[in-house]
């Protein structure tokens, strides 16, 4: 089949790079054929979608290609009970209603529908899964027991988990972990979760924060990252750095980031990915002592602040 994501456009790469590592994190098979505001792949192998949709952050729904052509449509789906058409424009949606109505005797249900019809461009398509991107902002900083004002947003933070290509129960670590925005995404899909802090405030409230999602599959230090054992190798690192404005980096704060690299590679499994969100690419060359880079995502968070998400691989 061919599978097409209609992505959120929210930042320029990471709505694709999100799907890949999601369809590599439970071995998809699959050809990526386009992605250009969509992305189309063409899958040969069985897939839970539903799994698939409840852990993407940066798309809105997946959809199975049934035509390229109204015609070619009607005769590749099947529709039993109500049905709406979304996408389009209004009199195409009108005249494919109209023609399901009177040929497959199909009724419209535009709040509860049993089969919902999306049309994207030249693609006219069934869709299969829908991302509940409501959720995320349920989980927004103010919402939670504990916040900072720098915490970042939930669809970011779930997208940075998903990137890590990491399975339910097993184990990831935030060794800058906060009020534990990226702990909470990944513990509410079922991961393991490590976090350090060196701040007893923040720990203290990011257990507040953990047990108000119910997650209980968790571990906190408060400790400097740098002088703790994780006690075992974890199969993903997923951490947003503390920061300064990127030109104006403390010696302290450069001695910091370069001592982490070294105890974060000495955590994580060989092969396995590390996502980092950090202030500046001036360590790049320091990363490269421990880990592969294989993709940078710059991203605005304020209007003069932009992060920088790599996804590194332990050599």
């Amino acid at each position: 089949m061919e599978a097409l994501f209609d992505l959120s456009k929210e930042h320029p790469t990471m709505p694709v790079a999100e799907i890949r590592a999601c369809l590599k994190t439970y071995g998809v098979k699959y050809d990526e054929i386009y992605h250009n505001g969509i992305f189309i792949a063409s899958v040969k192998s069985r897939v839970n979608w539903e799994k698939i949709a409840d852990r993407l952050a940066m798309s809105f729904s997946i959809n199975e290609i049934v035509g390229k052509s109204i015609e070619e449509m009607l005769e590749n789906i099947e529709i039993e009970g109500s049905f709406k058409v979304e996408g389009g424009n209004m009199e195409l949606r009108k005249k494919i209603g109209k023609i399901i109505v009177e040929e497959k005797g199909a009724k419209v249900n535009l709040e509860n529908p049993d089969i919902v019809i999306k049309i994207f461009g030249k693609y006219f398509c069934r869709e299969i899964a829908r991302i509940d991107r409501s959720q995320f902002e349920t989980r927004r900083p103010m919402q939670r027991p504990f916040s900072m004002p720098t915490t970042m947003h939930p669809r970011i933070a779930r997208a940075l988990v998903n990137l890590a290509e990491i399975k339910e129960n097993e184990v990831l670590v935030d060794p800058f972990c906060g009020t534990g925005g990226i702990l909470i995404e990944a513990g509410l899909i079922g991961i393991k979760i490590i976090g350090a802090e060196i701040k007893e405030e923040l720990v203290k409230g990011c257990q507040k924060n953990l047990e108000h999602y119910g997650i209980k599959n968790y571990k906190l230090c408060n400790a400097d990252m740098r002088k703790m054992d994780i006690g075992l190798e974890a199969d993903a690192i997923v951490t947003d750095f503390p920061y300064g404005r990127a030109s104006h980096l403390s010696d302290e704060l450069e001695k910091l980031y370069k001592e982490a690299f070294e105890k974060m590679a000495s955590w994580i499994k060989r092969g396995r990915k590390a996502v980092i969100g950090l202030p500046s690419m001036k360590f790049n060359e320091e990363m490269k002592k421990y880990f592969e880079i294989e993709q940078i995502h710059p991203a605005r968070v304020h209007k003069s602040l932009i992060r920088f998400f790599y996804v590194l691989r332990k050599k």
